[in-house]
């Protein structure tokens, strides 16, 4: 048997047949940096010849292919020794590719086929100044801070959305009164927006976006304490003990059923989505009778140990009168900014704090600066070139002490969720 054939059969082997999970919308993969979907990871929807654009180069021990066919390759540009995974978990990387794969694409996206998100970031809309897609028009593909510019400020009254969505304003930059329109036709913008509409721009989020960056979490240790979830709240109803983590809880049949939680020691993380993406909390040891307050009722997908969780304790019974205590809140500061970035890998040199999107970071003197960067709230999409133009990533909250490939190459940004 060949090297490439030994190590297709090798990555296949490792499948554990999610097909069940197959996404409508599109091809989907989740690259872990550590074994067991730890540490930070990458989520792709499409075509990606260069892993160290987004920083996650030589980086990959574990993967989950949600959906779709995909092909990772251990140079850029899809050469070296390339490997088909299906859809399915793969908690470990054979040894001879661990730690350097370089490039990804779906089976199929070659040359100018990018994959089913190639219209990412991508939209058209055509504004008229009278009802019924009459009188004079203007037609945008990209963002508009200020119509004015245009001469088309408080005229809009119909309108016709050929691709994506987008948000119409009555404020310039995105301000005042605002309406999302999916493609269609419009003929009446509707009570409030008749020619109230001073800025447009194309809706985008982390759930459609071709690159998701997450910080992720240290591995846990060997040994842990337990968690116990509840179906209903003050601890009731049905209940599933978890002694480590669980990347998937719907093969428990407990997905998104918790309603309440007890911690018997240590710390855990808990999160939105399978494999300990999307959204996630940590929650210290004690009762949480309802999961309401910290937002996440019905809403745990994957749970797992955090870094300080200790061993279990002998026998552990809850006790029936302990107090609620309450869920530790997420370290986002209490004011600006939501972005920080700085000039130097790991937190260094100088800095600049920001709270809204920038077309240009010349306007901050920061243009091809930074190096590392911190964000404390929002989804924020980084790109090489100004007015959100050129090579683009989003980026959960998170401290990202190293950028890859797009060091010292960023020049605008935006929050998009």
């Amino acid at each position: 048997m060949s090297n490439a054939a030994f190590l297709r059969r090798a990555a296949l082997c490792g499948a554990l047949g999610l097909g069940a999970m197959a996404a409508a919308r599109g091809a989907e993969i989740t690259l872990y940096e550590h074994d067991n979907f730890g540490g930070a990871q990458m989520t792709l929807r499409g075509y990606t010849p260069n892993f160290a654009t987004t920083g996650f180069n030589d980086r990959v021990s574990s993967l989950v292919v949600t959906s779709g066919r995909w092909e990772l390759c251990t140079d850029a540009e899809f050469k070296g020794t390339c490997v088909t995974f299906t859809a399915g978990e793969y908690p470990t990387i054979d040894k001879r590719l661990n730690d350097r794969f370089s490039s990804a694409r779906e089976t199929g996206s070659y040359g100018d086929r990018r994959g089913s998100y190639n219209d990412y970031g991508r939209g058209e809309i055509e504004l008229y100044d009278q009802p019924g897609f009459a009188g004079r028009s203007l037609r945008l593909d990209g963002d508009a801070e200020a119509l004015a510019r245009s001469g088309f400020a408080d005229r809009a009254v119909s309108v016709v959305v050929t691709r994506g969505t987008w948000e119409l304003c009555s404020n310039v930059e995105y301000g005042g009164s605002c309406r999302a329109y999916p493609p269609g036709r419009y003929p009446d913008l509707g009570y409030g927006m008749a020619r109230q509409v001073s800025s447009a721009r194309l809706l985008r989020s982390a759930g459609d976006a071709p690159v998701v960056v997450s910080e992720g979490h240290p591995p846990a240790p060997p040994q842990v304490g337990r968690a116990v979830l509840f179906s209903e709240p003050g601890l009731n109803g049905t209940s599933l003990a978890i002694a480590g983590a669980v990347p998937n809880l719907e093969r428990a049949n407990f997905n998104d059923m918790a309603e309440s939680l007890y911690i018997e020691s240590g710390s855990w993380i808990a999160c939105r989505d399978a494999y300990f993406r999307s959204d996630c909390r940590v929650f210290g040891p004690g009762r949480y009778d309802d999961l309401r307050a910290a937002g996440f009722d019905r809403t745990i997908s994957s749970i797992r140990p955090g870094p300080d969780a200790a061993p279990p304790a002998p026998a552990p019974v809850p006790p029936a009168p302990l107090p609620v205590i309450a869920p530790p809140p997420p370290p986002v500061p209490s004011g600006p900014p939501a972005i920080e970035l700085f000039s130097e890998p790991g937190f260094g040199g100088e800095r600049v704090r920001l709270d809204r999107n920038v077309g240009n970071l010349e306007r901050v003197d920061f243009n091809d600066r930074a190096a590392s960067l911190r964000i404390f709230s929002g989804v924020w999409e980084l790109c090489t070139e100004a007015r959100f133009a050129g090579s683009c990533a989003v980026y959960r909250p998170g401290r990202y002490a190293r950028l890859g490939g797009l060091t010292r190459h960023v020049s605008s940004l935006r929050r998009i969720q």
